[in-house]
Parts: C-alpha cells; sequence; structure tokens
C-alpha cells in the first residue's frame, strides 16, 4: 500500500484533479436541465444490466448489453445540444483576454429607455446584444440593417405595421446588424413551462450563446433579462442599464457627471 502511494507523482495528481474538475463542470453545466434526467435514466439502465447478468436473464441481458455497447453514440445523439453548448462555452475561453463587444454608454442608455418606452405601449420586442460570441448565424436569416441603434428606430422595426415587427433584432455593439430574425422555440422543459413563444425563443438563445436577450412583453408591458439560462425582471430603465454593464463585465462605463 505504502510502495503505491508512493508511486503516485505530480503527473498523476494533476490527472486525477483535471477528471473531477471536467466531471464537476459538466455537471454544474447541465445541472436543472433534461440531461440530468437522462442521465438518471442511464444509470438505471446500468444497475439493471448488472443485476441481470448476476441473476442470469440472458435475454434482457442481451438486449441492454448491445444497447450500452454504443453507448458513445447514443450520448452524441441525446446530447448533441448540451455537447454543443459545452464546447461553445469552451471556445469563448480566452487566456489573454480580449476586446468585449460592449455597446458605448449612451447606446446602452438607448436600449434600456427604449425597453421601457416600448413596454410602455405594449410593443413586443426581443433585443439580442451580441457578445463574445457571434450571432452571425442569426442575422443572416435577418433582414440586414447595419444602423446605428435609436429608439425612433427601434419602434419602427417592432411597430406592429411594420412586416418585421415579430422577429428579433440583433444588436452588435452600438448598431443594429440585423431585424425579422425568426428565432427557434426550444422544447419545453422545466425552465420554460409558462412561458410565452417570444420569451421561450430568447431563453433559448440565451442558453446556446452568451448574448444577453431583453425582452419585453407585449401582454404585461414586462421587460425581463435572459442571460445564461437565468432570467431576471427589471422595474426601471436604470435597472436595465445597471444590469447591462455587470453582464457586459464593465466594458460599459459610466457616463460623466458634470
Amino acid at each position: 500500500m505504502v510502495g503505491s502511494l508512493r508511486s503516485i507523482g505530480v503527473i498523476d495528481v494533476l490527472d486525477i484533479l483535471l477528471v473531477a474538475f471536467i466531471i464537476y463542470w459538466i455537471l454544474l453545466f447541465i445541472r436543472g436541465t433534461r440531461a440530468v434526467q437522462i442521465l438518471f435514466g442511464l444509470l438505471i439502465l446500468m444497475v439493471m444490466y448488472v443485476v441481470a447478468k448476476k441473476a442470469g436473464m440472458v435475454t434482457f441481458q442481451w438486449l441492454v448489453g448491445n444497447f450500452l455497447q454504443n453507448l458513445l453514440v447514443v450520448l452524441v445523439v441525446v446530447f448533441h445540444s448540451e455537447i454543443r453548448r459545452g464546447l461553445a462555452k469552451i471556445g469563448q475561453w480566452r487566456l489573454f483576454g480580449g476586446r468585449g463587444s460592449a455597446p458605448d454608454p449612451d447606446v446602452v442608455d438607448q436600449i434600456a429607455k427604449s425597453s421601457f418606452l416600448l413596454a410602455r405601449e405594449r410593443i413586443g420586442a426581443i433585443l439580442l446584444l451580441e457578445r463574445e460570441m457571434g450571432l452571425e448565424e442569426l442575422v443572416e436569416h435577418g433582414k440586414k440593417l447595419d444602423a446605428l441603434f435609436s429608439h425612433e428606430l427601434a419602434v419602427s422595426i417592432f411597430s406592429t405595421n411594420s412586416p418585421v415587427h415579430d422577429g428579433a433584432v440583433v444588436i452588435r455593439r452600438n448598431r443594429i446588424a440585423a431585424a425579422g430574425i425568426i428565432l427557434p422555440i426550444p422544447a419545453e422543459s422545466g425552465e420554460t413551462r409558462g412561458m410565452g413563444t417570444r420569451h421561450r425563443a430568447a431563453f433559448g438563445v440565451a442558453s446556446e450563446t452568451d448574448a444577453v436577450a431583453v425582452v419585453v412583453s407585449e401582454e404585461t408591458g414586462n421587460v425581463t433579462v435572459y442571460s445564461n439560462r437565468s432570467a431576471s425582471r427589471v422595474e426601471s430603465a436604470q435597472q436595465l442599464r445597471e444590469m447591462l454593464v455587470m453582464m457586459f463585465r464593465k466594458e460599459v462605463a459610466p457616463r460623466e457627471r458634470g
């Protein structure tokens, strides 16, 4: 026993710690998603396989054994969205930092004030603020604008008379990159149960990317911010501005008072 312990080197310890960190990160990443229930289902199936093997249940053992032999393929098929999201998150890591995509302070003010002006008029809207992870795939499916963000432009886009009012807009730094973007609707889950179509679509994008989604409800006039699988209801334009500043890692400098 002592000899075995002495044979463990620094590389072995680092190896164990790395594996432990990966397992912990995966569990943290899938927490609160349907992937947890699927993993529990697979675990129960494995336990049943062991029990069936010891009990001599040949047919059941053969059936489950063939299924488990292709477990890697099964995991890729079942967890393809989680794997894609996880790889995208890893791709965001920067060793030396990088230039963010935060809007200027004046544009952040415009976004915050516009959201509540739209809410007061009961005009539904989805504003997607791009961060480190690009949203070009969504932009390609919308009407490209490349126009400086302003309240007047936002109202004209989301007005019920506009042909693109049902879609979302992508804001890239200070400009609206595209409008009229029809977002994919994620499957209903415990997190999205009770959400309307607009909110569920915004939640889906905020879950798959690092974008910040500001949603104005047409029915209630509420303003909700979605980011990283979380939802936050905001009550004022000032609160929204402060939240956006925080989410952009304080890249948006506070406006100077004078």
